[in-house]
């Protein structure tokens, strides 16, 4: 009786639910139908036929920081500049980030990158060695600093009242880009990339140290949960202005030597040697592989390969590409 009655109960309790309860419908596709992260970044970032903008970001000192956009871009490459400060090059796919900077002026040597990428290329001002070679490759930039160019710009003194002030958008830049008659679409893609994420046979690798200058040092640290390298400044997380942790999937550490340029500014600018070939490491998911990287030419595609002579490909999601010169030593954990 007792079991009879509580058979009852349980039919009037999931009678009485399935009036008030949503039917829930099941998927039909299996598991692995579902569109992970990875393969939605694989199929923007390959399919995807605009043309990709870069834009200098800043990075000269803690006022410039935190910058805007850096979560956002697919590609950043950081490479020093004077007085052994470094600026990003943060390069985007999509079209509607609202806000990126502080953006900085150009130096001639991340021309050659904003080139081998094809590249809209996007800064404010430039070093006089900038301003000659945008010139003589006849490239059609955007300048923050100049007519037209600069409406699509704007002044935030929200994080500082320095001159790290200077912000835009990759929609006002595709509006500009459209404006100035700029090509927007682009068949290029510098790196391969695996359709799913992919380990690496290489060693462990769960933190890594890039010390740029005595007053700058750069981590990258493994999250096993999320599967990224979280990066750190000065051994404080790097956030976004929105609050983000700024994070690659693949980290690309070039070994390039950088010194003083002879222009007759005695401003300190840099030069970088770039054209020729060397070595470096790339890592991903918690592992590392020494690479050999090599350039041809101002506009050729920077090849970078494994010991085995494999050009390496990509797991999808962000990737970072540290330049560093040869005699700061790379601390791998």
């Amino acid at each position: 009786m007792k079991k009879l009655f509580s058979i009852m109960l349980i039919a009037t309790v999931l009678c009485s639910c399935s009036q008030t309860v949503p039917t829930t419908v099941t998927p039909s596709g299996p598991p692995e139908d579902i569109i992970t992260p990875e393969a939605t970044f694989y199929s923007e970032i390959t399919s995807s036929k605009e043309r990709p903008i870069a834009v200098m970001i800043d990075n000269d000192e803690e006022s410039a920081r935190p910058q805007a956009g850096l979560e956002d871009a697919y590609l950043v490459y950081e490479i020093t500049v004077e007085g052994a400060a470094t600026r990003f090059m943060a390069l985007f796919k999509n079209y509607d980030v609202a806000k990126v900077g502080p953006v900085r002026s150009a130096r001639h040597y991340f021309l050659d990158y904003a080139l081998e990428n094809d590249a809209i290329y996007t800064h404010a001002g430039q070093s006089p060695q900038a301003g000659r070679d945008i010139a003589a490759l006849g490239m059609i930039d955007i300048n923050g600093l100049s007519g037209l160019d600069g409406q699509y710009f704007h002044r935030d003194y929200t994080h500082t009242s320095s001159w790290h002030t200077l912000y835009t958008g990759t929609d006002k830049l595709a509006e500009l880009a459209e404006a100035k008659g700029i090509r927007k679409e682009s068949d290029e893609l510098i790196y391969k990339y695996n359709e799913q994420d992919t380990e690496i046979d290489g060693q462990p690798a769960s933190e890594f140290a890039l010390p740029y200058a005595p007053f700058y040092r750069v981590t990258y640290e493994y999250n096993t949960d999320t599967k990224v390298y979280e990066r750190s400044i000065n051994g404080a997380l790097h956030k976004s202005q929105s609050g983000v942790t700024l994070s690659a999937k693949n980290v690309i550490v070039l070994y390039i030597d950088n010194y003083n340029l002879n222009d007759g500014t005695n401003a300190g600018r840099q030069e970088l040697d770039n054209i020729g070939s060397g070595k470096g490491f790339y890592m991903t998911n918690g592992q590392y592989k020494q690479i050999t990287w090599s350039k041809s030419s101002r506009r050729a595609k920077t090849v970078i390969k494994d010991e085995s002579g494999a050009e390496i490909t990509l797991n999808p999601g962000t990737t970072y590409v540290q330049i560093i010169p040869e005699s700061k030593a790379v601390t791998i954990r």
